[in-house]
């Protein structure tokens, strides 16, 4: 289910930023391992040509451009944010966070809330990104319960 709603500032925490939940038939760690590591991220979200991780820093290289985030975990409360500082693909996503809220529900799985804080109707790249969310979080889903996610693949570039 994704919700977006009314304007709100690119940066801080609105009720317009992109927000996609699921119910999800794996426990909370198999999910904050799926959003953490970078050989799993690649697995659900983006096929990339190489990868850096330097501590909590993560540069994902897609043919020549990169992506690069800071990945925080907060163990109190299962949140994981994605901080943005380079975006070359996409220049509005400097300063956004996609952010993962999980929790366990009474059955033993999970429950998954992404909201990408700072990705609202005012920015340029709204619609292209809000449809991309719309494939990875189900590529997510996927990838969680039967191994195989749906990532983005590369493109061939022609000369």
């Amino acid at each position: 289910m994704t919700t977006p709603s009314a304007a709100s500032s690119p940066i801080g925490v609105g009720p317009a930023d992109y927000r996609y939940a699921m119910q999800l038939e794996v426990p909370v760690a198999r999910i904050i391992g799926a959003v953490t590591d970078e050989i799993e991220i690649q697995a659900w979200w983006t096929s990339v040509s190489a990868t850096e991780r330097h501590g909590d820093q993560l540069r994902l290289a897609m043919g020549d451009q990169s992506l690069v985030f800071t990945v925080a975990h907060n163990p109190e409360d299962d949140v994981v944010t994605w901080s943005v500082t380079t975006c070359e693909m996409a220049p509005d996503w400097v300063g956004t966070k996609p952010t993962f809220s999980i929790r366990p529900d009474q059955d033993g799985n999970s429950e998954l809330e992404f909201r990408h804080v700072g990705l609202v109707p005012s920015l340029e790249c709204y619609d292209m990104c809000r449809a991309g969310w719309g494939h990875f979080m189900p590529s997510l889903r996927q990838y969680l319960e039967t191994g195989q996610g749906l990532p983005n693949q590369p493109r061939l570039v022609s000369a």
